[in-house]
């Protein structure tokens, strides 16, 4: 199964702590920001916060997810054809903080998992 490491900031805590959304942003050579957002599955609730800069390496899988309005219809693209977007998770993941400082403290927290590579 492929891998995947990704730097970014923690955008949500979600399913009882087991879940996160983290967004990595990076300057185009166009000078706009792009923004990914990835999904981080946790074996066990973690204590990471909204805004966390984190480093997260795991197991990469993707899902095709289709748009859908409130009322269940296809949501439309700028195109006017039903939308869709790649969601990406990281599972099994290893996390350590994005600053190097704060690598030692991690250690020994309670949600540092040792790493499945």
């Amino acid at each position: 199964m492929a891998s995947i490491k990704v730097k970014g900031t923690v955008t949500k805590v979600f399913w009882e702590g087991k879940g996160l959304s983290v967004t990595e942003s990076y300057k185009a050579k166009s000078g706009e920001t792009i923004e990914k957002q990835y999904t981080v599955w946790l074996k066990a609730p973690g204590t990471y916060d909204i805004g966390d800069e984190l480093v997260v390496e795991g197991l990469y899988s993707a899902e095709i997810e289709l748009w859908t309005n409130q009322d269940g219809t296809p949501k439309l693209n700028r195109n006017g054809e039903p939308g869709q977007s790649i969601k990406v998770s990281i599972n099994n993941p290893y996390i350590t903080p994005a600053d190097p400082a704060l690598v030692i403290k991690s250690l020994f927290e309670p949600t540092h998992e040792p790493s499945p590579f």
